[in-house]
């Protein structure tokens, strides 16, 4: 009996030890996952010239993202850091800013920059640090017209799916006989080669326009003594576009102009509203409701340029880090190129070779926003 008597005491000693211990692990756990670093993304945005409207739509839809995650406790018990750099609408900027991010800043992935297409000196970066660079704001065709930079991935729309229902929508109105007049900059000179290449348009003019250009008026002249259907238009500076819309107004006023959907938001300003008679634009369908309200809750405002872009580039960046529980760029490239994503810009979506978001949808809207056709792709 007595032995008996002994063996249990020692079971008895060794469960508590055992409970105990794993009380120490448990609580030590907790100290752990609490203490744990965060990840951090670095935003390279805009936020002040030609680009800050975009840049701000950038890093807000990133916020929310991140605010949402965040709330949820992070991605397995790490919070979520933006890590923010201004770009300042600058090449060399843009390139110093990712440089700082990545090697004073050492963040995990790269979100942004705003408008890599123009400024795509930061593109290479992404290779040469071997880390992932998602911007929401610029076209994947003008980002890799030279070279397919593997880590390099972009959810603004597809340039040649919008060019091609633009060209589609112009040829089935018998609006043939048309003019480019764009800012020579790679992402315009991206949307103008795309429309090039249909076979249904007649090119008549191809205008090629610097971003310090503020008289338009002899070209506008040339264009309207060659009578086009329309003048497919898209400038980048602010000033220039309402000079050139200005003086269109003086010189050829019954001029049909198209643009895309950048133009959008110029319509809702007062000092365009007597210069925007006869101009329509080809736009992404509307995003889901549900992200408007929530954007508009937190920011005071409705989202507007690449809000939703941005939005969903967090999210997609989030899942990949959730589901592979890994921030390795390689990890993050393999996931990210083979999963379907569910977003609230283009629905179910995945990427393709380049890196670019598949699926979606365009509209034409007149000058009022109204919808006027939809487009089939």
């Amino acid at each position: 009996m007595s032995l008996d008597t002994n063996v249990i005491k020692m079971w008895v000693v060794l469960i508590i030890l055992v409970i105990s211990l794993s009380f120490n692990l448990v609580l030590t756990g907790m100290v752990i996952f609490q203490d744990k670093e965060p990840i951090k993304i670095g935003g390279a945005f805009g936020l002040t010239g030609y680009a800050a409207e975009w840049g701000d739509a950038d890093m807000n839809g990133a916020k929310l993202a991140i605010e949402e995650i965040n709330e949820r406790e992070g991605i397995h018990g790490r919070k979520i850091e933006l890590i923010n750099e201004d770009i300042q609408s600058d090449g060399v900027k843009t390139v110093n800013a990712v440089n700082k991010l990545i090697n004073f800043d050492s963040v995990d992935v790269i979100l942004g920059p705003t408008w890599l297409d123009t400024y795509g000196g930061a593109a290479p970066l992404s290779d040469e640090h071997d880390i992932l660079m998602i911007t929401p704001s610029a076209s994947i065709n003008a980002i890799k017209s030279s070279e397919n930079y593997k880590n390099v991935f972009s959810t603004w729309y597809r340039s040649d799916e919008e060019a091609k229902a633009l060209a589609e929508h112009l040829s089935n109105t018998n609006q043939k006989k048309v003019v480019l007049f764009f800012g020579n900059d790679p992402f315009w000179q991206d949307i103008a080669n795309k429309i090039k290449d249909s076979d249904d348009l007649d090119i008549i003019k191809n205008v090629k326009v610097t971003s310090k250009e503020t008289d338009f008026r002899t070209e506008l002249s040339k264009i309207k003594r060659l009578k086009p259907d329309v003048i497919i238009f898209g400038l980048n500076d602010e000033s220039s576009q309402f000079l050139f819309l200005k003086q269109r107004k003086e010189l050829y006023p019954k001029s049909i102009l198209y643009s895309t959907e950048s133009f959008e938001e110029f319509t809702k300003k007062q000092d365009y509203q007597q210069l925007i008679n006869n101009v329509f634009f080809v736009s992404p369908a509307d995003v889901d409701q549900n992200f408007v309200e929530k954007y508009r809750n937190r920011f005071g405002k409705d989202p507007v340029f690449s809000a939703s872009n941005s939005y969903d580039a967090v999210k997609i960046l989030l899942e990949a880090i959730q589901e592979t529980a890994s921030t390795d760029t390689d990890d993050l490239r393999e996931y990210i190129m083979n999963n379907e994503f569910d977003t609230v810009t283009f629905g179910k979506t995945r990427f393709d070779r380049i890196g670019g978001v598949t699926g979606g949808s365009f509209v034409i809207k007149n000058s009022k926003r109204e919808i006027i056709e939809f487009l089939g792709i």
